[in-house]
């Protein structure tokens, strides 16, 4: 035998391990994908790990962040609407500035205390008591069950804008793992937005361009959030799960 030949059979077997090493990391990978879609390995819905109200505090919590960071500095003589579920979280903060008309639109059945200087009604997001064009600006809280169909909302918000008015919107993320059967379920059942490509179709319907995007994942800004052992232990387990999309837009003139 050459000399040479032990060599390149060490060589060959190393290849051929590496090669066999490959195809069973392939398999295990479809097998995985494989387990996913046929729900052998189901994720568990956030809804599941966590009760509604802790999972709407931690909603809440991102999605104002974004809203407190983006809102004009100067509204003053500005008509301003705020729209969203239950307590309307910025009425006092927009009052502040003393806008020329606020107004409120919660879909809850109560209405929330009053501010001083605001008009706060009871209505449907997708039906907006107001004329067109009346808004300078428009904060808009979408994450609740009674969202219903978003396009609607969405196309609400042109409406209501002025040319160049600015809207800001909490979403729930399209890759949240919400529940999207049974109960508890936060999300609305007419939800149909399945990725980030359908805001801008919609936006699109609604004389609305987007001028910017963020999302907001549970991570370790909202770790103090979690104290008790069976919430430390969700909070391990939902890391880096995406929570709310939040879009800043302006209305097409």
């Amino acid at each position: 035998m050459d000399q040479k030949s032990p060599g390149k059979l060490e060589k060959g077997i190393g290849f051929l391990g590496r090669f066999v090493e490959r195809l069973i990391g392939q398999a295990k990978k479809a097998k995985g994908n494989l387990e996913v879609k046929t729900g052998l390995a189901p994720i568990l819905s956030l809804e599941s790990r966590l009760p509604l109200p802790k999972l709407k505090t931690l909603i809440d919590l991102v999605g104002n962040r974004f809203i407190q960071q983006s809102l004009p500095e100067n509204l003053k003589d500005k008509n301003i609407l705020e729209i969203g579920e239950e307590a309307l979280p910025f009425q006092k903060n927009l009052s502040e500035q003393k806008p020329k008309i606020l107004c409120g639109v919660v879909v809850d059945k109560r209405l929330p205390p009053s501010v001083t200087g605001s008009s706060v009604l009871k209505g449907s997001l997708k039906a907006l008591p107001f004329e067109n064009q009346f808004f300078d600006c428009a904060v808009a809280h979408l994450t609740t069950p009674h969202q219903g169909d978003v396009v609607s909302v969405f196309k609400e918000l042109g409406r209501v804008l002025t040319s160049d008015g600015l809207g800001l919107v909490v979403d729930f993320h399209p890759f949240g793992l919400y529940a999207k059967s049974g109960t508890p379920r936060l999300r609305s059942v007419q939800a149909t937005i399945k990725g980030l490509e359908d805001y801008y179709k919609m936006c699109r319907v609604a004389n609305l361009s987007i001028m910017d995007v963020h999302e907001g994942f549970v991570d370790d800004t909202l770790r103090n959030q979690f104290v008790s052992h069976d919430e430390i232990e969700a909070f391990r387990e939902i890391k880096g799960t995406p929570l709310v999309l939040f879009l800043k837009v302006k209305r097409i003139r």
